[in-house]
């Protein structure tokens, strides 16, 4: 992918960087400038509708100040109109250096970019106004670059990318926790007690309001969470891993309440 990106570099103008709000620095690809080089570009913060906003909004900030153009969407419902007016404002002197050159005014040509499942093909589709590319919950979906023409874009989609260490800041982790890589990179319960002492000192209201359990430590929450939802073993133990599926399944689709897994201070 990034050779491919690197072959077709001089076709574009700008780049449409999606990062998932909930983790805004974990899934940002960390050399994204040195693929792209010069080329202006404006990141895109999707599900908006799950993520913390006081926390999200000091990401933003955060990038903002080293140059960056920010929109946070939540694309299933938001009016996109606002990438349109951005991207005018950002490449506003193109159509006109090309009229003086002689050239015909043409539609903005713009690269897609992002990791796994942070919402590439879902702001296609909408731009496109149709099914352009296909949409999965799950990493990897999208295989292959393909053109997408759609009004007032010509937009290049590209599969997910991810860099080769995934050790900074438990970039893995969070990852994994909101469905951006595959699960297995830990065992499952050792995912959700790191989401559970996460939430717990972040977020413990939110916690104990949605399953209404006491917080000692993650391996006691696991247990009483087991015995309230009935996930036990026929030699009267507890299903944990099971209980460790649902709670993540629960933070993935936002059902816990609207977080953020990451904050500005530990970057």
């Amino acid at each position: 992918t990034r050779r491919e990106i690197s072959e077709k570099l001089d076709l574009i103008d700008i780049v449409f960087e999606i990062v998932d709000a909930r983790i805004p620095f974990s899934s940002k690809i960390k050399d994204i400038d040195d693929l792209i080089k010069d080329k202006p570009k404006i990141i895109i913060m999707s599900k908006k509708d799950l993520c913390d906003e006081s926390k999200t909004n000091k990401w933003v900030k955060y990038y903002e100040e080293k140059g960056y153009k920010v929109l946070m969407f939540d694309l299933m419902k938001d009016n996109i109109n606002k990438l349109y007016t951005a991207t005018d404002e950002i490449l506003n002197d193109l159509n006109e250096k090309r009229l003086e050159k002689g050239l015909k005014v043409r539609k903005y040509r713009a690269l897609v970019m992002g990791i796994p499942n942070v919402g590439k093909s879902t702001l296609i589709n909408l731009l496109a106004k149709r099914k352009s590319a296909p949409v999965g919950n799950m990493p990897g979906f999208t295989r292959a670059q393909k053109w997408v023409h759609c009004d007032g874009f010509d937009l290049l989609d590209t599969p997910g990318i991810l860099w080769p260490n995934l050790t900074e800041n438990n970039s893995g982790i969070k990852l994994a926790l909101i469905g951006c890589i595959k699960e297995d990179i830990l065992p499952r319960e050792d995912l959700v007690k790191y989401a559970l002492n996460y939430l717990n000192e972040n977020y413990k209201e939110v916690l104990y309001n949605k399953y209404n359990i006491e917080y000692i430590d993650s391996n006691d929450y696991l247990e009483k969470f087991a015995v309230s939802k009935g996930h036990l073993l026929k030699n009267n133990g507890t299903d944990t891993q099971r209980s460790a599926s649902l709670i993540l399944n629960d933070l993935k689709n936002g059902r816990i309440g609207r977080i953020t897994i990451e904050k500005w201070e530990d970057k």
